[in-house]
Formats: C-alpha cells, structure tokens, sequence
C-alpha cells in the first residue's frame, strides 16, 4: 500500500509536467533534434505513467479486499467558511481499471502519433496537447472529491477543442473544434448544477463538507429525505449529472459533436473514442453509482435516452462512406450499450464494456489511420478496396477488432455486449433488450460492410494511389496489433458463470461498485421498506437488500446469447452477400425510391444538423444579429446624440467664457486703466488741473448731500 500511496501521485503529473515541458521548449527541440527526440519525449512521459499504473494495480490485487479504497493526501486546498475541500487522490478497483485504459492505450496511441503526423509542422505542439490530454483524464479519474473530478472534465473539453481543432487553418477542422466545445459546455452546466446541488445541500445539512465521495456515499440516506422545487433531489442531481455524461460520451441530444470530432488527427480521434473523454461520463456514473440506485426515475431516463442513441447511431453508420465517420457512429452507438448497462444497475458491466471497447476501437480507428495514410489521405470507402494485399497487418488487426465489436464468441465483445444484453433483459425490459439486440446486427452489418467495401475485392483507388499504397512503418502498425491482441483477449477476465467462468472482473469492482440485484424501481422500494421496518438494509447503496430465493436462469441466458450470436452472424453475412458475392443485389434493391429515400435519411443523419441549424443556431444568430442592429441603432445612437450634444454644450461654454466672462474680466481691465489714467491725470502738478479737479469733486459732493436730504 505504501508503494501505491507513493507512486499514483506521479500519474497524473507526468503528463501535465510532459505537456509543460513541450509546450516551451518543443519547437526548439524539433528544430534541433528533429522528430525522433520529439516524439519520444512526448511518449516518455504517458509510458511512465503505463509503468506505474499497471505495477499498482498489481500491488492492489496483493491488499485485501477490505483495503482496497486508498486516499493519497497531496496538499490542503480551499477552506471557505464550511467548505473544507483537500486535494486527494483516490486509488481504488474502479480507478485502477480506468489508469490502465487511459495510461496504456494511451502510450500506444502517442506511439502511433510519432508515425501519423510524420512531417506536420506541429509535431511538438501536438504531443504538448496529446500529454495535456491525458493528465486532464488521468486527474478526472483520481479525483477523491467531485471538485477535483470536475477540473479534469473540463480540462479534456479544452484539450478536445484544442485536438480537434489542431489545424486550425482550416475552416472545417475550426468549426468542429468549436462546435464540440460548445456543445460539451451545454453539458456542463448540467453537471455544474448537479455540483452545486450536492455542495448546498451537504453544507446545509453536514455543516463542514469536503465533497469528496466517500463522505457523499455515507450521507447519501439523509440526502435521499430532500426535495428540490417538489422533486427528489437525487433525482434531480441523477439527471443533471447525466445532462453532463450526455456532452462528454455523446449521447442523444448532444452526440453531434463527435462525428464531426473526425476533422481533428486520427491519434486525437483514437485517444477521444477509446481511451479518454467519451468514457469520462461512464466513468462518473460508475463512481457515484450510489447516488443513481437511490434515483430509480433517472435511471429511467437514462434507458431511454441510451437505447435510443445505441439504435439511432447504429442505422446513421450503415450509411457513411467516410471510413471514420462509420467509426465515430460506432463509438456513439456502443456509448449506449455502456449507459444502458448503467442504467439498469449492471455498474460493472458497463464499465467492462468501457474496457474492452477502448482496446477494439483505437485497434479500428489506428488501423483507419494507417489506411488513411497510405492511400494519401483518402478517407472515402468508394475509393478504396483490396487492401488485404497490401496491408496485411493493418487489415487482420482492423478483422480482429471487428470481429471483437460485433461480438464473436470468446472475443472481448462478445463477454461484454452478451452481458449488457442480458442485464437489459433480466432487470430493465424485454424492449430494452430488443433495441439492443437490434442495434448488435446492425452493428455486424455496418462493420463488416466496412471491412469488405475496404479491405476485400479489387480495388477502386486510381492506379498511382494503389501502385504506392504499402504497410506502414512497424511504430504504426505495431501498437495496432497489440490492441487487435487486447481486443481478442481481454474479454476472459469477466468470464461468466453460465459459460464456466467466475465474474473476476464483477468480483474485482465489488469493493467499490456494486450492481443492482434486481430492477432499479424493484430494488428502491426494497430499500424504502427496509427503512420503514427499522431494518438495516445488507447494503442500501447497490446490492441486494435482502436475499431472494435464487432462480435458475441458465436456460434463458443461454438462448439469448445464441439468438444475439445468431443473429450478429446473419447480419454480418448479409454485408458479404450485398459487398463482395452479389453486389447487383444491392445495387437492385438501391434502385428502389423506397430503398433511396430511407438511405438518403439514413446518410444525411436524420437531418440532425440541418434541424439544429433551423431551429436552434438559425434563432440565435437572428437573435444577435438583432441585439447587434440594436446595438448600432440604438445604443450607438444614444452614444453619438450624447456626443452631440456634449460638443453643443462645449460650444455654448465657449461662447460664455469667450463674450461674458472674458468680457468682464476685459470691462473690469479697461475700467481701471481708465480710472487709473483719469487719476493719475490729476496728480499732474499743474495748477489748472488741481482746481478743475477740486471744483468737480465739490459739485458732485454737494449734490450728493442735496439728493440725500431732498
């Protein structure tokens, strides 16, 4: 324990002290040393942390269970009246898992970035942002109180907008760096309020409050008793905190960013997908999970809103062309599944569904990338075919990884997606599980139709392209195949018992995250009425609260997984009979208005943006321009009437001080010199002077008196 409370400090740092250290000296570095030393000190730095993160986890499997929740103190932090907030870390199972995801998935991906932006004139402002982006995760993830998770949220919004805008001096890759801010913000103040709520109410009724989770989960009774504008706060903050989860991990209505997201590199798109802000939503719900088992409404919501995105993305990547636009959908889609394993209680299958995704989606968009590459930046699966033959390792690795996503037995997907299916059905709905077991074939279609129209066939690149198309070099295709090995593999750590296995992964959680044994409605009122009964509930904060007669669902299980697995096969061969064995079929059935209006939906995205653009960004930048014409009309115009009348009003001053006051002061002037000469003039000396003088000054006396008395 020692070990770890010494070293996980480091993770986070390293990548923030690599960005630093880039970001000033970088370019100077390149200019000297060229792109090798760059790129391996931008690596140096996430791969310690790799080192790190996985020598702790294997101190963690050594501590028992009890012990599992490590608290590592760095320094005290704000001390504001009753707001005592330390900066902490927290090691633990769940944290554990996401160090490794975000660490080494992380280090193949910046290994990858040396080979992919070969040449670029940013190569080190690029692993400046890429090491920013990962501290930022990395710190969101060990955050011991929300505040400090939250300064990690923002920080990979900022260091997306900075990725996905990378190059920035074109239109289109600016537009989607701003658009994916924008709308994360959206998202943010959801969960900035759920924040606030929480602080507010624990200061209210705790007094001192560090917000950090472990006190939020041992008051988390009390805060269940309150209310908020007559609805139940957690409730309230359940929702406001997934409004965050559906900016960040992209889901339904606020997904629109993460397509676009494709404009930036493809290491940014890889890193964004798999490894870093997508998951942060998953992530934080797996951390507060506490809270959402006393929200049974909420987690109502969010099945909704998570079936609809896996279904309504997955139909959108059937019909792209652009091969990491059929990814980007993939991502959103597959988000779904996540929240719905979520939202019906199964925490740790959510999060097993974040891990083995992270391996077989940097595998794809990698191996995308390197397909990119090759062809000269052409992204358009039209243009493309026959790879096979002349990337042989990139193409395996990119089946693997398909195979992986679309659930083949013993894959990583298959162990993760079979699960969530079968949660959705046992404690959400036989709907529940419909959508998703619909959403799986169209997934096999959509992935493998991409497979096929990319790697198999003859090709439709022009000659020149395909005579220099080649593999790349092996720090390109290598991590690529580490993760097609990951994402075969990894899957057997959440073996199931129905299959023989013993849920090693559900087990590993179990300190930290526990799932629902029952329908989260089902499993909410248990705990009410445990309340009422004066009873202690076995564990108001996830599991079971009292034990039911077990039922053997082995049977039930077994046929849903051999219906999804069936199914995932019929869809995918339906892509090899349109694709590569009868391509006039298809070509047939798209020559049907019927067929080209759905596809033409389907490829326009629902018309998504056009209707964002109608009904929301059309009115605000009506709206602005408005308030800007009555800037310039009104506002303007009381400014130059103002100006005006102030020089109006200087004139005037002017011609007052001018004609009366210089006026007077030239009067009174001109007055006493008059006087002074009339006065002087008589003390000539002359005699003359003197009597008319004397005679003057004696009539105006005298008549003086005689006015006075008279």
């Amino acid at each position: 324990m020692s070990y770890i409370q010494s070293v996980i400090p480091f993770v986070p740092v390293l990548p923030f002290f690599g960005a630093l250290f880039l970001g000033l000296f970088g370019k100077k570095i390149y200019a000297r040393f060229g792109e090798n030393v760059t790129g391996i000190l931008g690596c140096s730095m996430p791969f310690i942390s790799a080192v790190l993160a996985v020598t702790s986890f294997i101190a963690i499997n050594g501590v028992d269970v009890t012990e599992r929740i490590i608290r590592i103190p760095i320094t005290d932090w704000v001390s504001v009246a009753d707001l005592q907030l330390q900066w902490t870390f927290r090691y633990d199972p769940l944290s554990a898992v996401m160090l490794l995801v975000v660490t080494i998935i992380g280090t193949l991906i910046h290994i990858y970035g040396m080979g992919y932006m070969h040449g670029d004139k940013s190569f080190s402002r690029f692993f400046a942002y890429m090491n920013l982006f990962l501290g930022s995760m990395l710190m969101l993830v060990l955050g011991d109180n929300i505040i400090i998770m939250f300064l990690g949220w923002e920080g990979v919004g900022l260091c997306s907008y900075l990725l996905i805008g990378f190059w920035f001096t074109e239109e289109a890759n600016a537009i989607a760096g701003k658009k994916a801010f924008i709308v994360n913000r959206i998202g943010d103040l959801g969960f900035l309020t759920g924040i606030l709520l929480v602080a507010y109410f624990s200061m209210t009724l705790f007094g001192t409050t560090d917000l950090s989770f472990t006190e939020l989960q041992s008051n988390i009774d009390v805060l269940a008793g309150q209310t908020v504008f007559g609805f139940p706060l957690l409730e309230v903050i359940g929702i406001c905190f997934f409004i965050g989860a559906m900016g960040k991990s992209a889901q339904i209505p606020l997904y629109v960013w993460l397509p676009d997201a494709m404009a930036g590199p493809t290491p940014v798109s890889a890193l964004i997908h798999a490894a870093t802000m997508v998951t942060a939503g998953v992530y934080m719900m797996g951390r507060v999970f506490f809270l959402f088992t006393l929200a049974p409404h909420a987690l109502g919501f969010i099945s909704l809103i998570a079936a609809l995105t896996c279904f309504f993305s997955a139909t959108i990547g059937m019909a792209q062309y652009d091969i990491k636009k059929v990814l980007a959908y993939s991502t959103v889609s597959q988000l779904g599944y996540m929240f719905l394993a979520m939202s019906v209680g199964a925490f740790s299958a959510g999060v097993f569904h974040l891990l083995t995704h992270a391996a077989f989606k940097a595998c794809l968009f990698m191996a995308s990338g390197s397909v990119i590459v090759a062809l000269h930046h052409k992204q358009d699966m039209r243009e493309m075919g026959g790879l096979l033959k002349k990337m042989p390792v990139t193409g395996y690795s990119f089946i693997a990884a398909t195979l992986a996503i679309m659930g083949f037995p013993l894959t990583s997907g298959f162990f993760s997606k079979d699960e969530i299916l079968w949660k959705a059905f046992i404690q959400g709905s036989p709907l529940l599980w419909l959508v998703g077991f619909v959403a799986a074939g169209i997934t096999s279609f959509y992935m493998w139709r991409l497979v096929f129209m990319t790697f198999f066939g003859e090709t439709r690149a022009d000659k020149h392209t395909w005579e220099h198309c080649h593999e790349q070099p092996k720090r390109t295709v290598v991590p690529i195949a580490i993760l097609a090995v990951a994402a075969l593999t990894i899957g057997f750590w959440n073996v199931p018992h129905f299959l023989g296995g013993h849920g090693n992964f559900t087990n590993f959680l179990d300190p930290v995250v526990h799932d629902l044994s029952s329908k989260p409605m089902e499993n909410y009122h248990k705990i009410q009425l445990a309340k009422q009964a004066d009873h202690q509930p076995e564990d108001t904060h996830g599991a079971a609260v009292e034990h039911e007669e077990h039922v053997d669902h082995t049977a039930l299980e077994w046929g849903l997984m051999l219906a999804s697995v069936a199914w995932t096969f019929f869809t995918g061969f339906l892509a090899y009979i349109f694709y590569i064995r009868y391509p006039k079929a298809r070509e047939k059935i798209m020559s049907r208005a019927a067929a080209q209006k759905v596809f033409a939906v389907l490829y326009n995205k629902y018309f998504v943006d056009e209707f964002y653009e109608a009904v929301v960004i059309t009115p605000l930048r009506k709206l602005f321009g408005f308030l800007g014409a009555f800037d310039q009309m009104v506002i303007d115009g009381m400014v130059n009437f103002a100006g005006f009348m102030g020089r109006i009003t200087a004139n005037l001053v002017g011609i007052f001080d001018d004609e009366i006051v210089d006026g007077a002061v030239n009067g009174a002037g001109w007055s006493a010199q008059t006087g002074g000469k009339g006065a002087s003039s008589m003390q000539s000396g002359r005699i003359q002077t003197i009597v008319a003088s004397s005679l003057i000054i004696f009539i105006i006396i005298v008549a003086s008196v005689v006015l006075f008395l008279g």
